[in-house]
């Protein structure tokens, strides 16, 4: 396969199913219906999750989302990158962050921040070639002890 055969869209519904394989993949086992009602939240606020696509089926994704601020310009956001495991290094990946730095850049985003589990040295290093520097600093609070499905909840 090559890199330039590779085509990008906003997921929808239909693709529900191949999501949930690739959040799987990841770690995070999630039910289709709980899956739905997200994709639809992420729809209606504005975000995107924009799939990879090679000969129209689905192999990875990327989900954008856009967080503004007074003082400048929004920062762009990677909450999870995952690209189906066979077809991971043939820059499929590569191919997903560039396309999601030409959307933030349509959106006026003036930086981009990736989120990465701490226990995905893999990644880090993929996101280190692709030109992102590590600021290791964040603080989370949970809202609620009992979310349902806790694995989206979590950063990737």
């Amino acid at each position: 396969m090559n890199s330039d055969e590779i085509d990008f869209r906003q997921a929808c519904e239909t693709d529900v199913d191949t999501l949930a394989l690739l959040v799987g993949e990841l770690g995070y086992s999630t039910e289709i219906s709980i899956l739905c009602e997200r994709l639809s939240e992420l729809n209606k606020a504005g975000d995107i999750a924009l799939v990879a696509l090679h000969r129209s089926a689905v192999i990875g994704l990327a989900l954008l989302h856009r967080t503004y601020f007074l003082h400048r310009p929004a920062d762009g956001r990677i909450s999870t990158l995952v690209v189906f495991e066979n077809y991971r290094g043939r820059g499929v990946g590569t191919r997903l962050i560039k396309e999601a730095e030409s959307i933030f850049r349509s959106w006026g985003c003036g930086r981009i921040e990736v989120t990465s589990g701490a226990q995905r040295e893999a990644a880090h290093r993929f996101y280190n070639r692709a030109g992102y520097s590590e600021q290791p600093k964040r603080f989370v609070k949970t809202l609620a002890e009992e979310l349902p499905n806790k694995s989206l909840q979590q950063s990737g």
